[in-house]
């Protein structure tokens, strides 16, 4: 009996570990498995440093040194590169398809890389940075948006390992600072300040003085000139006046302080404003400018001062009578019934005084102001009642716009390359309206103006095309101000005329689809030469071939 019992236990205890044993070896190999994940990764250092190169074998430390090489920019190749070098790819392959979806998630992967694996990115930059690029200017506003953000993302993250792509990615930035829907604009300009704040400021400063201050755009070389002053408090100019770009910067801030734009001629003599404090500086102005363009530069930082100094004038209020509760009510509200009354203790209330008209200076100001934030307004509707305005304000008060013609058409100009057609196509056909009202009051913005008009000769819209040929055949009159302007001031026609004319002759389509355009060039072309004679040739020398071709047709070399 007690022998049946032993073997029966015996039994038991060996059918219980037969159990037992495949519970032990699939623990076992999940906790071999846990091992291996946990050597593929990179925990925090928590040993002694001595500790630990101490107890590292060759092997290991043959394993730490592979593992570091990514920091150092260098290929990745154990096991834990390879799922973000696969995500790069993948991201990369979205990136080249043709659904707009697809492309969201291949920019999404890589801001996700900047943030996670930003060492993956540096084996690849070039790749990455060109293939975004390409996206920034994707016909779908929602991709171009992703793609400028992640180029600010990869900005922030890499910081001066950007350097190398600064040029292309701000020449790609700025041009959508001026073609794009608002909200894409706003994103662009907020990258470009991103990238100012990130990469080398040498860097930053060139490119933006190679794609921004030449711009025809004016919102392009607002940005630019906004960018550049930043970058000037930023270094400051005793630093940047031994740098070999201090002559061209010079320039520069000569060129952006004489703008079209009110805010573009604000940064621009806020720059030489600093310049002016340095005496490298001051003879590299003296240089790059003549001494008329300098004079009238420092004319109107000084005017600018004075109005700053004297503020604004205090708003003018209709005159009020107290009543004898203390209270106020205007007397022009009193019925006429009322206007003489007892009081309680007999005395007569004296009849109220004709209502005090405003001034015509007051009058005024407060109708240009009316007109500049109807103009600067966010709706469209809003903008175009601005346009509206101004055409009555020139067939009603002339004089007042030509005695503030920069002014207003600092306003107005920004709306022939409004981004809603239809503000820009009001904004084409009151001009063409407005130049023969106005005539010789547009002579200082005239050039201006024919630069936004042919912004607008390439439009694919019949109806903002046919606008902006109107006003340019309106405008063929006042083409001889180059022959007015040359004598006095040859930096101002070189500045405005010549891109003008570069940007018509460069444009094989433009003579095909109106032959008024093409007298207009002629006539352009024959009076830069007139004024400028061998100069002109000297100056078309830098241009393409084909522009340099159809500028011989039509001056007959």
């Amino acid at each position: 009996m007690a022998l049946e019992r032993s073997v029966l236990h015996w039994a038991m205890l060996a059918q219980r570990n037969l159990e037992r044993m495949p519970m032990e070896l699939l623990e076992k190999e999940i906790k071999t498995e846990r091992e291996k994940e946990t050597s593929l990764q990179l925990p925090p250092q928590t040993v002694d440093p001595g500790d630990a190169a101490a107890a590292m074998t060759p092997q290991t430390a043959t394993g730490a040194e592979r593992r570091e090489e990514p920091l150092r920019g260098k290929g990745q190749k154990d096991g834990a590169s390879l799922e973000p070098q696969q995500s790069l790819l993948e991201a990369l392959s979205l990136l080249s398809s043709d659904d707009w979806e697809l492309k969201e998630k291949g920019l999404f992967s890589i801001k996700h890389l900047a943030e996670s694996h930003s060492e993956v990115l540096l084996c690849r930059l070039r790749e990455v940075c060109l293939a975004l690029t390409n996206e920034v200017t994707n016909l779908r506003s929602k991709v171009s948006y992703s793609a400028i953000v992640t180029l600010g993302e990869l900005f922030v993250t890499l910081q001066k390992d950007m350097d190398s792509e600064v040029d292309e990615v701000a020449r790609v930035l700025l041009q959508m600072v001026w073609n794009s829907p608002e909200f894409v604009q706003k994103a662009a300009s907020h990258t470009l300040g991103v990238m100012v704040e990130h990469v080398t400021p040498a860097r930053a400063m060139t490119a933006l003085m190679d794609s921004g201050v030449q711009s025809r755009h004016v919102q392009v070389r607002k940005c630019a000139a906004q960018l550049l002053l930043s970058l000037m408090e930023k270094t400051g100019v005793t630093k940047l006046a031994g740098t070999p770009r201090a002559e061209r910067l010079a320039h520069a801030a000569g060129t952006l302080a004489q703008d079209c734009h009110k805010d573009t001629r604000h940064y621009g003599q806020e720059m030489v404003k600093m310049m002016l404090n340095h005496q490298n500086f001051k003879r590299l102005l003296e240089q790059s400018l003549s001494t008329r363009d300098l004079e009238d530069i420092l004319t109107r930082m000084k005017k600018k001062g004075m109005e700053t100094q004297k503020g604004e004038h205090p708003s003018v209020e209709k005159p009020v009578k107290k009543r004898s509760d203390g209270s106020k009510k205007p007397q022009a509200t009193l019925p006429s019934s009322k206007r003489v009354k007892s009081t309680s203790d007999g005395r007569l209330l004296r009849r109220p005084k004709a209502q005090v008209t405003l001034p015509p200076a007051v009058e005024e100001t407060e109708s240009l102001q009316k007109l500049y934030n109807l103009l600067e307004a966010k709706e469209f509707k809003t903008r175009m009642e601005g346009v509206a305005l101004l055409l009555d304000l020139c067939k009603s008060s002339p004089q007042l716009v030509s005695t503030n013609t920069v002014q207003i058409f600092d306003y107005f100009v920004p709306r022939l390359g409004d981004t809603h057609k239809k503000v820009k196509q009001k904004a084409l056909d009151v001009l063409a309206e407005i130049v023969g009202i106005l005539k010789d009051g547009l002579n200082p913005v005239i050039i201006c103006l024919v630069e936004g008009i042919t912004n607008n000769l390439n439009s694919k819209d019949p109806g903002v095309y046919a606008a902006a040929v109107k006003a340019l055949e309106e405008s063929m009159a006042h083409l001889a101000l180059v022959a007015w302007v040359y004598p006095r001031s040859p930096e101002v026609v070189q500045r405005y005329a010549l891109p003008v004319l570069w940007s018509f002759l460069g444009n094989k389509a433009l003579p095909v689809r109106s032959a008024n355009v093409r007298t207009v060039v002629t006539k352009l072309a024959c009076a830069l030469y007139k004024v400028m004679g061998a100069k002109l040739r000297k100056h078309a020398a830098s241009q393409p071939p084909h522009v340099r071709e159809n500028l011989s047709d039509i001056l007959g070399w």
